[in-house]
């Protein structure tokens, strides 16, 4: 093979070749305004609870095509960021790995530095296309309590509104309700100190399952059916 040849497949397989910055850059304008979009919605969070309306084109929480995300109403103020709320859901995280990604060039809350432009612009691609956010507007939260020495547990609560807005021009498609609480068997282990931790994140599974059972009912079709036990 010659020296030529070896140049021109070089060149070839570099082609289309981006950095994460690359990515970013390609990405802000539409991340950031899909954001400004989700940042209108802020005086419409205090909206009473709604029947449902049908969405005009089919809400998809989970999965290829997913083009829906759920955001906590106190975020609303700074979309991308991430407010001080009493338990936050993984589900709220796509939304905070493309503003950090955007304002910081970095994983949010991640101990991962490097950044790889595949999984950058899985983010940012997603956050691009969104259509549809679900606002967790909670209504009452309980703390998960556990006492050792009586052996007794109050389990934790959230309740929430989730409030359904279409971006394209904000419509508000009403609402559904969450009511979550610890489940009543939890493995703690002898050597915590702290058994909050453990507590909060079984909480935030049921907050999970929650609001996928909810979207499940308003939204059929939006999160695939449940795993078969």
């Amino acid at each position: 093979m010659s020296v030529m040849r070896i140049f021109v497949l070089t060149s070839v397989v570099c082609l289309g070749c981006e950095s994460p910055a690359d990515v970013i850059a390609k990405h802000r304008s539409a991340v950031s305004k899909t954001f400004g979009a989700i940042q209108a919605l802020g005086p419409k969070a205090n909206v009473e609870a709604a029947k449902l309306k049908t969405p005009p084109v089919p809400l998809i929480l989970d999965g290829p095509g997913s083009n829906a995300m759920v955001i906590y109403a106190e975020d609303l103020v700074k979309p991308g960021g991430a407010l001080p709320v009493h338990l936050r859901t993984l589900d709220s995280l796509p939304l905070l790995q493309c503003g950090s990604l955007l304002e910081k060039a970095q994983y949010f809350n991640d101990t991962i530095t490097r950044l790889k432009p595949s999984v950058v612009e899985g983010y940012l691609s997603d956050c691009e296309r969104l259509r549809y956010v679900l606002v967790i507007r909670e209504t009452e939260f309980k703390q998960p309590v556990v006492t050792i020495i009586t052996k007794s547990f109050t389990p934790g609560v959230l309740r929430a509104d989730v409030l359904v807005f279409d971006l394209s021009d904000g419509a508000y498609l009403g609402s559904f309700a969450i009511d979550a609480k610890n489940e009543e068997s939890i493995q703690l282990l002898d050597g915590d100190t702290d058994h909050r931790p453990r507590l909060l994140s079984n909480l935030e599974s049921v907050v999970f399952s929650a609001l996928r059972d909810g979207a499940r009912t308003a939204f059929p079709g939006s999160v695939p059916p449940p795993a078969k036990k």
